[in-house]
């Protein structure tokens, strides 16, 4: 019982930073969102931002399996790549596979999708149709 609330207690922290880089995000405050995105992946996962950006996919997928990640948190991985990767260009393709797989894994292995990872991995989707 208390691991879950500790998994819990995590889960809601990345989901206020979240909605807070979303807000950055939305307000054109870059370099804070550059910032804070940076901050969380060092202190929530380990590892800087711009490296978990420039590992190459299959780095990264085998990383990730190595990682003891709770689903909430893989999932809050995926919505800071999808934050960092809008809008979807040529460049972003690595990233978007990179979510794509997160997406997948947390499907298959931790058996938990939701409504706006759906919605997500079909905008996605369609961009890699149409640019790969």
């Amino acid at each position: 019982m208390l691991r879950r609330d500790i998994l819990l207690a995590e889960v809601e922290k990345l989901g206020l930073i979240l909605a807070r880089l979303v807000g950055l995000k939305e307000d054109g405050k870059q370099a804070e969102f550059n910032q804070l995105a940076e901050d969380t992946a060092l202190k929530e996962y380990d590892i800087p931002l711009a490296e978990l950006l420039e590992m190459p996919v299959s780095d990264f997928e085998a990383w990730l399996l190595l990682q003891p990640i709770s689903a909430g948190k893989l999932d809050a991985l995926a919505h800071l790549l999808y934050l960092h990767s809008e809008p979807f260009n040529v460049e972003t393709i690595p990233c978007i596979q990179k979510i794509l797989f997160i997406y997948d894994l947390l499907e298959q292995k931790h058996h938990r999708q939701s409504l706006d990872n759906i919605n997500r991995r079909k905008q996605m989707e369609k961009f890699m149709v149409n640019n790969a």
